[in-house]
């Protein structure tokens, strides 16, 4: 006879824990989903944020943060890698003009993702302060359906919890997500020189059945070398005050 096992707690799943886990499971079950994960070097991204960040703070008040920029990154990406913004609806591809970022936000017993709209077309302090007001009205739940709805690709950073990577889910019908590690110092190989670098673990999955691997190969390589070269990262950033 199998031992009884005790009980210590038994959690009823919330509206909103229940509406998650039936996104989830929905997303895996529909979609053909591959992650493909790469180590970049992000000694640009750590320079061009040292570099804006008392620009930004002083001319607007806004405190930058990785997460913000990598929004800009991916949304100029997305531009030039459009079948990674788009979704498969009805047997049919719809790449979409807008680029409407969603940002995932973990909150007590749960996960929300607003969007951040047209973020292509916005400066950096504009995302910024979206992404903060976004965030801010998840962690007091007075989210609006507008804030969370409309997206077309996401971004899930757990380097704030020390995590190295991750298998992202796509948040459906979007037909990808890009998975950020943190950031950690440690000695890299450059040519015949062991050298010390800002590096940090990318990890994109995206929907097999709308593109194929070397699609979404493209735009994770782009993404990684952009972060190299601080020069890079403000090219593609764009404009960074309104």
């Amino acid at each position: 006879m199998v031992d009884e096992v005790r009980v210590r707690d038994v959690i009823a799943l919330t509206p909103l824990r229940s509406i998650i886990a039936e996104r989830m499971t929905s997303s895996l079950r529909e979609m053909a989903q591959v992650t493909l994960m790469r180590e970049a070097v992000v000694d640009g991204l750590v320079e061009f944020r040292r570099q804006v960040l008392p620009v930004v703070e002083d001319r607007a008040g806004v405190r930058v943060t990785y997460t913000d920029i990598l929004v800009k990154l991916s949304a100029s990406l997305l531009k030039r890698h459009p079948l990674l913004n788009s979704s498969l609806v009805d047997g049919e591809i719809r790449v979409y003009d807008d680029v409407n970022i969603g940002v995932a936000v973990a909150i007590d017993h749960g996960l929300v993702v607003p969007v951040v709209k047209n973020a292509d077309r916005k400066s950096l302090v504009a995302v910024s302060r979206e992404v903060k007001e976004l965030s801010d009205k998840a962690r007091r739940g007075t989210l609006t359906l507008d804030d969370v709805s409309g997206g077309t690709f996401t971004i899930s950073n757990l380097g704030m919890f020390g995590v190295d990577s991750f298998t992202p889910i796509i948040n459906p019908p979007q037909s990808a997500i890009l998975g950020v590690g943190r950031i950690t110092v440690k000695p890299v190989v450059a040519g015949d020189e062991v050298t010390k670098a800002n590096t940090m673990w990318l990890s994109l999955t995206f929907d097999h059945r709308v593109m194929d691997g070397h699609t979404a190969a493209l735009f994770l390589r782009d993404m990684a070398e952009a972060l190299e070269d601080a020069e890079r990262v403000r090219e593609l950033v764009g404009s960074i005050l309104d």
